[in-house]
């Protein structure tokens, strides 16, 4: 049987936007409390898009459901998503490069 080592590189580049009028000290505390021992929004903000290019999902479970170009998902009910988060997705999987190499 061959055996084939596969590297894949892929490129996904967000720009998130987080409301600090809602993600103030007082919210970061409550969310250290719980989750993270995050301090800056800087923080939130490569946690968020590290979650979205390695699982693709749109809840998370430490934030909600927050916005994906500015709209909420369709299984979302209007009010319950987290409107302080905006993912902007710039791009997803365009740039996935694999390199293979046989290995024995």
């Amino acid at each position: 049987m061959k055996k084939f080592r596969c590297t894949v590189t892929r490129t996904d580049e967000y720009e998130i936007e987080l409301d600090e009028n809602v993600m103030n000290e007082e919210w970061m505390k409550e969310f250290r409390e719980v989750y993270y021992d995050f301090h800056y929004l800087e923080e939130h903000a490569e946690h968020i898009a590290q979650h979205r290019a390695r699982f693709g999902m749109r809840y998370f479970s430490d934030y909600g459901d927050p916005l994906v170009d500015g709209m909420r998902h369709w299984s979302t009910k209007e009010g319950e998503e987290a409107k302080h988060i905006n993912i902007k997705v710039l791009s997803e999987d365009e740039e996935c490069v694999v390199e293979v190499e046989e290995i024995d």
